[in-house]
């Protein structure tokens, strides 16, 4: 018997139907054929917690107690996913299975969740690898007459074994540090600090930003329009006055520009687009395309290739043709009148594990009614790059005039379409599109201008009018998650944007960017507001307070560069490990001086702000005996007691007195004979005072 394990069920069943291993249900598995077919619910196996190795590191943690370094790491299975185990390891164990076929999930992640329970389970069974990039019934036929040896996968899980224990080293003891070092719990990471970091410093630039005016001149040409470079607001109505009534063209520049399609999606391309387009976060993004792999509809979606081989050639040529069909494209599709160029996707050399996401031939005979409205929409959008991806280029006549005027120097430019290609097509499918966000299409009005009239060098232009507009300087923008995955993508370096001649070393891979995102948001570091990721105050501090080296994007980038050469056998796991063990010990050297009171910035972490103080502007927290400014013990000094002539001041009345000055007339205070009167507590010359009434 042969026992085929996967990553989870729906994925067991189908695997079970297409080899004939349906014909029997037992108790977490199916059979027959010759097969038994289990599965895991994702990672049923993890790396063990530090108490797990000794009683002295549970809570309170103890700086006396770092680096905590397993000579040899240890594994748990979670006690909710443990029956399921024993069920494997009960099947790992029948004499009559011979043979394990690991058909988890063909990346990195899925390698670790059968090799973890194959381990743990002790088993020495010999196992074969099932490696497919769709769930089709043609695929699953296909990827059982070529199973691989299991030992081929080794140096991918060697990696994705350094990761784990990476982020086990640096986390749990880069948090205890800092946790124990600030008093207060913070959550420290690899690679999420790092991405939190990226957060804070555009927010800071934001804070910090000053806006300034200044002024171009536009000059009214009739059928055209040209404007200045900047000028300083004082000078505006002096240099349009110099102007005259005619203009002299200085230049006449035409150019012929091409625009490639874009290339075909992987992962964190098609979830910066949903952002874009839909709003959608990553992880959303991340669940559809999850949803619609296991409902046979694309290829596998964890990919970090936008590219197919060469032998994929006559099945996306036909994919092409059944997406035109299926999606209703097809009329649009044909008016381009060309043949799809395939040639344009195929690119051996940067395809390593899977190819970029495609339809599969199921969309076909799919009812897609049967589709949620998000699965829907990123099915639409990979479909759409694909049609897009084989269109012909876009070409434009671009010109560029520099005319004179008044002794100055001003700008028009036009654009004519030669061949509207992939971007007439675009245009035409969006437009039928529902549910597109506002600023869905901000690049194409970003792109928008007019046609020039034929203009030749030494003319004399009429000038109609000269005015001059009004500018202001405008803050970087928040990031959305679009923003965020290209930075994460990026490292948040710009020297190798979309270049494919260029190693790209990022902050994670396309299969965990998501479920990082979602983590600094989980743990109140990060918040959405609309499509924009905010860093909360909390996630502000954590950054402050932490070292260079934690939340270097380039050198996290540097370890995952490093992770992918170890799983193409081209760096060492043992060395990676080392060094992380290097960084650690250094980090906490470095860092293990406890922090004193007043320096903590977290020592108010868990008070409740009422308010902000009407002295310096810094937050008011609510003690048990006062509302007072975090700065009263230093040069502000703001504070009022919690109770005032024998009457308690309420949360509520607190915030009222910063907001508004003053509370409501309130009964229950005591003179100085003892007797009740009503009264107000008003705000004046920094202080909290009693106002009786009259």
């Amino acid at each position: 018997m042969k026992l085929v394990i996967a990553e989870k069920p729906s994925v067991g069943n189908s695997i079970a139907r297409m080899i004939g291993a349906d014909r029997q249900r037992g108790d977490g598995f199916t059979s027959g054929n010759g097969y038994i077919v289990s599965w895991c619910f994702g990672h049923l196996v993890a790396l063990s917690s530090p108490e797990e190795y000794d009683k002295r590191y549970a809570k309170p943690w103890k700086l006396s107690n770092l680096p905590i370094i397993p000579e040899e790491f240890r594994w748990t299975v979670a006690e909710s996913t443990a029956p399921q185990f024993e069920k494997l390891k009960a099947l790992m164990e029948r004499p009559d299975v011979d043979e394990i076929i690991c058909a988890t999930d063909a990346g990195r992640e899925g390698e670790c969740v059968f090799r973890y329970v194959y381990f743990q389970a002790g088993c020495t069974k010999p196992f074969k690898r099932l490696w497919i990039s769709s769930m089709t019934d043609e695929a699953i036929r296909d990827g059982f007459e070529h199973l691989r040896p299991g030992s081929d996968y080794d140096a991918l899980y060697r990696s994705g074994l350094a990761r784990n224990k990476a982020d086990w080293i640096v986390g749990m003891n880069a948090t205890q540090l800092f946790t124990v070092k600030y008093r207060s719990l913070l959550s420290v990471g690899r690679v999420q600090t790092p991405t939190l970091a990226m957060l804070v410093e555009r927010e800071k630039k934001i804070q910090q930003f000053a806006s300034a005016r200044y002024f171009t001149l536009e000059l009214n040409c009739g059928k055209f329009r040209a404007e200045s470079g900047k000028i300083e607001p004082l000078q505006a109505e002096q240099s349009a006055a110099k102007c005259g009534k005619t203009a002299v063209v200085k230049s006449v520049v035409k150019e012929q520009k091409n625009a490639n399609p874009p290339k075909l999606y992987d992962l964190t391309t098609l979830q910066r687009d949903a952002n874009k387009l839909y709003g959608y976060t990553a992880q959303q993004t991340l669940d559809c395309a999850q949803k619609l792999y296991e409902s046979k509809l694309i290829t596998y979606p964890r990919t970090d290739s936008c590219y197919i081989t060469d032998d994929m050639e006559q099945t996306a040529a036909d994919m092409v043709r059944r997406t035109a069909a299926a999606f209703k494209f097809g009329a649009d599709y044909d008016a381009q009148g060309c043949t799809p160029d395939i040639k344009r996707l195929i690119n051996n050399e940067k395809v390593s594990d899977h190819h970029a996401l495609l339809p599969t031939k199921e969309i076909s005979r799919y009812d897609f009614t049967r589709l949620p409205e998000d699965c829907w929409n990123v099915l639409s959008l990979i479909a759409i790059r694909l049609l897009l991806a084989v269109s012909p280029v876009n070409t434009c006549d671009s010109v560029t005039a520099v005319l004179e005027c008044g002794g100055m120097d001003f700008t028009a430019r036009g654009k004519t379409v030669v061949q509207g290609g992939w971007k007439q097509l675009e245009a035409t499918i969006k437009a039928g599109l529902k549910g597109l966000s506002q600023d869905a299409d901000e690049d194409d009005a970003e792109e928008a201008s007019g046609v020039l009239p034929p203009l030749v060098e030494g003319a004399e232009i009429p000038v109609k009018s000269v005015k001059p507009l009004e500018h202001k300087t405008t803050p970087p923008k928040r990031y959305t998650e679009d923003m965020l995955l290209s930075a994460m993508e990026r490292a948040g370096s710009d020297s190798y944007d979309d270049d494919d001649d260029v190693e790209k070393k990022g902050l994670g891979t396309p299969a965990t960017r998501a479920a990082i995102i979602e983590t600094l948001v989980k743990r109140q570091y990060v918040e959405r507001k609309g499509k924009q990721l905010i860093p909360t105050d909390k996630g502000i501090r954590v950054i402050d307070v932490v070292p260079e080296k934690v939340k270097s994007a380039a050198m996290t980038a540097e370890w995952e560069s490093t992770l992918q050469k170890i799983a193409k056998g081209e760096a060492d796991d043992q060395q990676f490990l080392s060094d992380i063990i290097a960084f650690t010990k250094q980090l906490i050297r470095e860092n293990a001086g406890e922090t004193s009171r007043n320096e903590n910035p977290f020592r108010f972490s868990r008070l409740t702000v009422i308010g902000k103080c009407p002295n310096c502007g810094k937050n008011v927290y609510e003690f048990p005996k006062s509302y007072s400014c975090e700065d009263s013990r230093g040069a502000c000094g703001f504070y009022f007691p919690r109770e005032i002539w024998g009457k308690e001041v309420s949360e509520t009345q607190a915030k009222r007195i910063l907001d508004k000055g003053s509370s409501i007339t309130l009964k229950g205070f005591l003179d100085r004979s003892g007797n009740a009167c009503a009264g107000k507590l008003v705000l004046k010359d920094g202080r909290v005072r009693v106002e009786l009434e009259k």
